[in-house]
């Protein structure tokens, strides 16, 4: 059967949206997918944007836009500001943070969702280094959705420490962050103890339904 090698950092320091930080805390290691195990394509009864995932791919391995919300606005402005209207978007702003304001621009919306769809935003809470452990459930990281899997596993690119990498979600599997060889939840902060509470499905805030 054919694999798929993914190379994936089993763990990984996010400093909200910030390029510079210590090393990861675990070592790299590789994951294998099965053929039967793939990513989506396509969702039933739904359409995605092959534009937008293009660009997407193209940026994994880049700096481009500097930290997460950077990434998202990147894309927003090559793709015909599909993201967000950068105009209205000021109004949203209650902290210093865009992912905050671009999370109130689809709370406002009314188009958060927990079923995503390839192409839609997601969103995570208390990533911040500054947090020390306290919840406070502000938005401080954000990527964009690109493969859905038929076991719940969404994987999705994003800007942490200051380049685009693919690392994964999975709400099914919630305080798991390895099975066998196959990925289910990346680490979004670094751990202390509580390594569980630092899997990015225990971060996870909500999708942004993208009209494609």
């Amino acid at each position: 059967m054919k694999r798929i090698i993914l190379c994936a950092l089993g763990a990984f320091l996010l400093l909200g949206c910030s390029s510079k930080g210590p090393s990861a805390p675990h070592s790299q290691r590789q994951y294998v997918i099965n053929d039967h195990e793939q990513g989506l394509t396509s969702v039933p009864g739904s359409k995605f944007n092959h534009t937008l995932i293009a660009s997407v791919d193209n940026y994994i391995g880049t700096r481009a836009g500097g930290d997460c919300s950077g990434f998202i606005t990147v894309l927003n402005s090559k793709h015909d500001e599909l993201f967000f209207s950068s105009k209205d978007l000021p109004k949203y702003f209650t902290n210093g943070r865009k992912s905050q304001a671009i999370y109130n621009y689809y709370s406002r919306k009314n188009l958060l969702s927990d079923t995503p769809r390839i192409g839609d935003l997601v969103f995570f809470q208390n990533t911040l280094r500054s947090n020390k452990g306290k919840i406070n459930n502000e938005i401080s990281h954000i990527g964009v959705v690109r493969e859905i899997y038929a076991d719940g596993r969404v994987k999705f690119v994003h800007n942490t420490r200051g380049r685009n990498q693919e690392d994964f979600v999975n709400l099914n599997k919630k305080n798991v962050h390895v099975a066998g060889k196959k990925m289910e939840n990346s680490y979004i902060v670094r751990c202390g103890k509580d390594r569980i509470s630092c899997l990015a499905s225990n971060r996870f805030a909500g999708y942004g339904r993208v009209n494609n």
